[in-house]
Parts: C-alpha cells; sequence; structure tokens
C-alpha cells in the first residue's frame, strides 16, 4: 500500500495511565508487524474484546480491527505500546476513531402510502388508530434500510428530521410511520407516536416494496454498508449528494458506481480508489441489468455481489494534510496516501 518511509510511533503518542483497552485505540509495537506493514498507519488498532483488554484478567488475547483498513485481528496485550493519546492523533485517525466508535443501528422505515389510507390514519396517534382500523402493514411502503449512527429510536427521529440518511426517500420521520429495528434485543417495530414510539406487530411481507433496491454504499472513512433504497431518481441523487454520474468498474458491466458527478467541483474529500480512478465523496454499488425490452436499468445486488464489493472497498483512502504529511513522512509519500 504504501512503499515510503515514516516515522514510526512510539510510547510519546500513548496515555501514561490506561489500563483497560476495551473500545480504546490501541498502538502496536512496530516489530509485531510483518515487515511491509510496518508503518505508523497499520500501528493504530481499535480492541474490542478479548481477555487481554483487562489487566486482571486470565488471557492476553486482544480482539479488535485495524484503523487504516478495517481489517479484523487479534493480538496479546504485550503485543501494544499502550493507549493512544487521542489528543495526538493525525485527522484521518480522529474520524475514523469516531466511525469506529458511533453507536450504530440497521434500520428500515414504513410510512402510508396516500393512495390507500382510505380511513385517514396517515399522522393518527397510535391510540387512535387502534380505536379505528387498526395498524395495518397494506397501507405502507417503504421508503429506507439502512445503517444509522443512533443508539436509540429517538436518536433515530432526530436524524430523519434533521440531515436523514444516505438514499432516504420520504417525508420527515413524523406520528404514524413505523420504524423496525433489525437485530439487537430490542428487534422488532415501533409505531411513531406524537410522544415516543409504541412496539406494535406488523406484517412486512404485506407492505409494499416492490420498489426497494439494494444496493452498497460506501462513505468517507466508513465501512462499506448494505442499504435498501427506492429505485427513484431522487433517492439516488440523495445518496452521492448531487447529480449522479456512473462508473463501470467490473468486466461484465453487471454493477456500476453511481457518484456526484461534480465531486471536483465540490472539493470532496477522497473516499475509494477504483482502479486508476479516485472517487470523491460518497458513492453507491448497485446491480446493473435489463428489462425485457433490453433497456439498461438498476437491479438489487446480489449477496454475493454485497460480500465482494464491500470487500473490495473496505479500506478508505488515507486523507492528511500538508502538515500531517510533512511531520509524518521521512520521504516523498507514494499514491496509498491522499494528500489534502
Amino acid at each position: 500500500m504504501m512503499n515510503g518511509e515514516y516515522k514510526l510511533l512510539d510510547r510519546n503518542k500513548c496515555l501514561d495511565d490506561e489500563n483497560e483497552f476495551a473500545e480504546k485505540l490501541l498502538i502496536l509495537k512496530p516489530e509485531v508487524l510483518k515487515e511491509e506493514f510496518r508503518q505508523p498507519f497499520f500501528q493504530y488498532f481499535y480492541a474490542q474484546s478479548g481477555f487481554g483488554c483487562y489487566p486482571d484478567k486470565l488471557g492476553g488475547k486482544v480482539f479488535g480491527k485495524f484503523l487504516a483498513d478495517g481489517e479484523n485481528g487479534q493480538f496479546r496485550r504485550s503485543d501494544f505500546l499502550g493507549a493512544a493519546d487521542t489528543e495526538q492523533l493525525p485527522q484521518w485517525a480522529q474520524k475514523r476513531l469516531e466511525q469506529l466508535a458511533a453507536p450504530k443501528m440497521r434500520i428500515r422505515v414504513f410510512q402510508i402510502d396516500d393512495s390507500k389510507d382510505a380511513d385517514k390514519l396517515k399522522f393518527m396517534s397510535h391510540e387512535n388508530v387502534m380505536k379505528s382500523a387498526g395498524v395495518d402493514s397494506n397501507i405502507y411502503h417503504q421508503v429506507y434500510g439502512g445503517v444509522v449512527n443512533c443508539s436509540d429510536l429517538e436518536g433515530v427521529f432526530t436524524l430523519c428530521n434533521t440531515s436523514f440518511p444516505a438514499g432516504y426517500y420520504g417525508h420527515s420521520l413524523s406520528v404514524s410511520d413505523v420504524v423496525e429495528i433489525c437485530d439487537g434485543a430490542d428487534m422488532g417495530f415501533y409505531y411513531c407516536d406524537p410522544v415516543g414510539f409504541q412496539k406494535i406487530d406488523f406484517d412486512i411481507s404485506k407492505a409494499d416494496r416492490s420498489d426497494i433496491l439494494n444496493v452498497l454504499i460506501v462513505e468517507n472513512g466508513k465501512e462499506p454498508y448494505e442499504a435498501e433504497i427506492r429505485d427513484e431518481l431522487k433517492a439516488k441523487q440523495s445518496v452521492v449528494g448531487g447529480l449522479i454520474e456512473p462508473v463501470y468498474f467490473t468486466a461484465n458491466d453487471n454493477a456500476l458506481i453511481y457518484c456526484d458527478e461534480e465531486f471536483l467541483l465540490k472539493d470532496s474529500a477522497p473516499n475509494r480508489k477504483v482502479g486508476s480512478l479516485v472517487i470523491h465523496g460518497t458513492f453507491m454499488v448497485v446491480g446493473n441489468g435489463e428489462n425485457e425490452y433490453g433497456e439498461g436499468i438498476e437491479v438489487s445486488l446480489t449477496d454475493e455481489q454485497i460480500n465482494k464489493y464491500s470487500e473490495m472497498f473496505r479500506c478508505p483512502l488515507i486523507y492528511m494534510s500538508q502538515e500531517e504529511l510533512d511531520e509524518a513522512q521521512t520521504e516523498e509519500p507514494d499514491e496509498g496516501i491522499s494528500q489534502a
């Protein structure tokens, strides 16, 4: 990835009194890395679990992932110099750490289709709906599905009323909408009430999901994640943040990338490399197929494609300012590092 010489991290970049490593950014001793990865970028390791995270536990394994490329790994407690002093982190590492440590929820959002709302249930409280026809899954359609940086439904409500997740295409989250928490202890369907949420029975098989595309969204500094967006131009534009531009990157053209065609004009940060091309800003991968008339259409990615392209785009570019480059390097950097 990088052939230039860079200053290796030492104990001066560590905290003096941090003994518990769980959910902490650690710094590996250079000698435990293979020679080709003996660079400061690969010394940063985010610890997630293992008895080695605790000084008083038997066993010394620490499990986690490398900050630079998100690859999973395991080391012994003795392989680390210590916990990183986050006040001394370069900007790329600070942003990557924020993303790793951020809460994550996989959700779907359903909203009432006006054309099917014969009983005028849209925007009605749960109590009044239950006095009327009850929550009818048949009149709902899906407007979004994906991973959001929220820890609870109140966070989801705030997000879906302010910045919106990439690919969200519907009205601001409101009363009568249904949010599905797709995994975890709180898994289930929740009705948005005037105050809070009510857990409900909801038959997702009856909701309209006919225009949903399974895509892969790739944001700066984040691991790629699967999302379910509507097959609508505005939904695709909301992913990239502008006018969509196709990039064909596979040999058989069975998938394509949509990015913002004005990413250079907008000075978007470099995101991933696709061959010799560097794509800036958020982009998505979608299946490329044909309809019955031989016309090109977008189709859902298969599970195999999701796994393949998640691995292909797992490694974000390390984006460094000139000041950070001057501090880190001892020789000219190669193409593996993007300069501001």
